[in-house]
């Protein structure tokens, strides 16, 4: 029996039964030992008999049935205790459960209290205090300690990320100036007829270097963004849709790629859109840029622990969901896919990038309550596996 209440009232009645038993033995014995020694005393000393006032003979074959059981009136008494015993235990029974009751109303009142909390996450709510029975009275008191250097602790990571936040737009904002005026000299300079070939080159070399820089701070300015989204309320996404904009956006920017979407049309879970968006044009950029140039690239949104309803089919059920990407390039060796999650850390491909791509995938996984793994694709390529909670299949 899991019921606190329920075990108080079992309790209670287990040891009443057990006080009426020692007692109902006491009280027959008892009376059993004084009936045969008052019989003892009033047996002839010749063996000859003659029935008492209770009907049994003494001495010869009357001694013989008297010993052959209880007498009657022991009989009654017992049946009596054990009638009245089984409503005692009965009234103990109901009367305990209701005391139990009674007794866990202020751990029923902090339960409450601990769940909204929970639910609104405001940690400013305290349970209550001071009514109620000293030990729940300690429990609660440790619990609003608890309350309270939590919320102290996470007024002063929100201000940290907050200045976090400002120091990355504010620097993004100094340094995207003097890149932007610099691209453009470069194109000026790049449309000049005197160049020679090797002055071409090494501009062209130049406007690389200025593109990864540039692509550089935005990585890091998302980086910075997505540090300080734990203080961003969350809300209703429908991440069918964010994976479809994304799909989109890639193949306006890569046309001669082609990339495939499957999975249903309703996927809904709670997080930061901004973030999602963030994470899906990731996977999608580095399939696009490390795989086989204008290449296959496969998108599938599906469920982990059932089999995920088709596209324009919806479901009930709250599951885990699971967005992959697939590509047809040389791949990722298998030392190496731990560590391309990490902050600049660039795998074997030349292609052009900022190392900050799938560190930025891994970082929105975890914000939502998942992981990213990479694997072989079934053409060769590199898979992108990311796992994210608490989603569910919207009715529609």
């Amino acid at each position: 029996m899991n019921s606190l209440r329920g075990r108080v009232a079992v309790a209670a009645v287990v040891a009443v039964a057990a006080a009426f038993l020692l007692s109902g033995v006491v009280v027959v014995g008892t009376f059993a030992l004084q009936f045969h020694a008052q019989q003892d005393r009033q047996a002839p000393a010749d063996g000859s008999f003659a029935p008492d006032d209770t009907g049994f003979p003494f001495g010869g074959d009357g001694a013989q049935f008297a010993g052959d059981g209880p007498p009657p009136f022991i009989r009654a008494l017992a049946s009596r205790l054990a009638i009245v015993s089984l409503g005692v235990l009965v009234l103990v029974g109901a009367v305990g459960f209701w005391l139990g009751g009674v007794a866990l109303r202020p751990l029923a009142a902090l339960r409450v209290t601990a769940e909204r909390v929970a639910s609104t996450r405001d940690l400013a709510t305290r349970l209550p205090h001071g009514d109620g029975p000293e030990e729940v009275d300690a429990l609660a008191g440790s619990l609003n300690a608890m309350l309270e250097r939590l919320q102290q602790s996470t007024t002063q990571t929100e201000a940290t990320l907050e200045a976090s936040r400002r120091f990355a737009a504010e620097a993004g904002h100094e340094l995207r100036t003097p890149l932007t005026s610099m691209r453009m000299n470069l194109d000026v300079l790049a449309r000049s007829p005197s160049l020679t070939t090797d002055e071409r080159a090494i501009m062209a070399d130049i406007t690389r270097e200025q593109a990864r820089l540039l692509a550089l701070l935005d990585g890091l300015q998302q980086l910075a963004r997505s540090d300080a989204a734990e203080a961003i309320p969350r809300e209703r996404v429908n991440l069918s849709e964010v994976v479809d904009a994304a799909v989109a956006h890639a193949n306006a920017r890569y046309p001669d790629a082609t990339i495939t979407l499957t999975g249903p049309d309703d996927v809904v879970l709670h997080g930061w859109p901004d973030g999602l968006r963030l994470l899906v044009d990731n996977l999608l950029d580095n399939a696009l840029r490390h795989g086989r140039p204008n290449g296959q690239i496969d998108v599938a949104l599906t469920a982990d622990d059932a089999e995920a309803p088709q596209r324009n089919q919806t479901a009930t059920r709250p599951t885990m969901v699971c967005l992959t990407v697939d590509d047809d390039g040389p791949g990722i060796p298998a030392d190496d896919r731990q560590r391309v999650f990490q902050r600049f850390a660039r795998g074997s491909s030349q292609a052009p990038g900022s190392g900050l791509g799938l560190a930025l995938v891994a970082q929105q996984a975890t914000a939502h309550g998942g992981h990213a793994a990479i694997d072989t694709a079934p053409r060769g390529g590199t898979r992108v596996t990311v796992h994210l909670a608490s989603a569910e299949y919207a009715t529609s």
